[in-house]
């Protein structure tokens, strides 16, 4: 105990203490740098152009392959997955939490709509109970996908 009170171990513990402190202050300017350089100049806008790319392709599409739905050369579900793609084209535009919901709700009401159709080619004979299931499984995914987003982060897939 009376060690610690010499001059020598004195100048040996606030030099230990001033190396821990340099040490300590290297790291976190180092992990502040790190931060900082991990996201490029021009990298928002460059993936804001491409999810707009994305979005107005699939809008197209969607045009394209509804007349054909129409008309009967594509079927329900090929057309429901599509619909799909664009609204989770469109919630990835959103740049607030409240727009992302309005968009998957507007998600889960479009193929919900879409399933109940295919349920009526069912039982009109043009459907088989597989793709009943899978219309209702890419509805439930929107509806996870939509509870999900209104709880938070905390219960998002990882």
């Amino acid at each position: 105990m009376i060690l610690w009170r010499t001059r020598t171990y004195g100048l040996f513990s606030r030099g230990l203490v001033l190396l821990c402190l340099l040490v300590l202050a290297v790291s976190c300017g180092y992990g502040l740098a790190r931060a900082g350089a991990s996201k490029p100049a021009g990298a928002d806008e460059r993936l804001r152009g491409l999810l707009t790319q994305r979005y107005e392709i699939l809008q197209q599409m969607v045009k394209s392959e509804q007349l054909q739905m129409e008309s009967g050369r594509i079927d329900v579900l090929t057309f429901q997955s599509l619909m799909d793609a664009l609204y989770r084209a469109q919630a990835d535009l959103c740049t607030t939490a409240a727009e992302r919901v309005k968009v998957y709700e507007k998600r889960v009401e479009v193929l919900a709509a879409q399933e109940k159709l295919i349920e009526r080619q069912a039982e009109a004979g043009r459907a088989t109970q597989v793709q009943v299931a899978q219309g209702k499984l890419v509805t439930l995914n929107a509806q996870i996908d939509l509870e999900r987003l209104r709880l938070g982060p905390a219960t998002s897939q990882p």
